[in-house]
Order: structure tokens, then sequence, then C-alpha cells
């Protein structure tokens, strides 16, 4: 019993490699002037598996910053009788995502990951919010 486990397991992870190793990069940004890469404006992260050699740049991200949000509420504040779409914008902002920039000196470069852009932002007071 042990035994069919063991190859039920080798073989769900080799499938999951499989899968993830087709699969589009994970990450997408771009290189300022200021950065040296050989070979091109656009960087892509390699998709798993991922060796160490594969990383050219120093990664500091961060969440894009909108110091023009003020509330820690943006949804309620808007919302505040209307329970069905506040119930659904909730719903909605759960599953999104935040917007990540890559941190090169005192610029800020998109970073792009998943294939797409998120909405999530921190406000004035460095809390996440959902943009509406």
């Amino acid at each position: 019993m042990l035994k069919q486990f063991a190859a039920a397991a080798v073989i769900t992870l080799s499938m999951g490699h499989a899968l993830v190793a087709s699969a589009a990069p994970l990450a997408v940004t771009t290189a300022p002037d200021k950065e040296t890469i050989v070979g091109g404006r656009s960087v892509d992260l390699p998709t798993p598996p991922i060796t160490p050699i594969y990383f050219t740049l120093p990664i500091e991200l961060a969440i894009v910053k909108d110091p023009a949000v003020t509330t820690n509420t943006p949804i309620t504040d808007s919302l505040k009788s209307d329970y069905a779409a506040w119930g659904a914008k909730i719903k909605e902002c759960s599953l999104q995502k935040p917007i990540f920039v890559r941190k090169v000196g005192d610029e800020q470069v998109p970073f792009v990951v998943g294939g797409s852009e998120g909405t999530i932002k921190l406000n004035a007071n460095d809390k996440p919010v959902c943009s509406l």
C-alpha cells in the first residue's frame, strides 16, 4: 500500500511539474536604462524549476501606494446602505491581488505577476485597499 501511495505521489508531482513548466512566465518586468541587462529591455522570470543562475537582477518589490486614498474603508464609505452591492464588491476585492512595482533606485518599474496586473493598492495610511 505504501509503495502504491509513493508511486502515485511521484506521478502527481511529475505531472504538476510538466504543467507548470509549460505555463507562461510567472512574472514580467522591464529594465530601466540604468540597469545592465544583456539581451533586451523586457525580462521574464523563468518558470519552475528555477535555478539561481537565471536571476541577474536584484528584485525589491513593493505594493503601489496611492496617497490620494485617505480612508481605510473605501468600499464601505461609497456603498453605505446598498448591502448587496457592498457584499459583491467585497467578494470581488477578496479575489484580487496587489499592484506590484519593482524598485530600481528611486524609480518604480511595473512588475506583473501571473499575466495580469492587480487592483489592490496601499492607501495614505499604508493599509491595503481595493480601488472602486
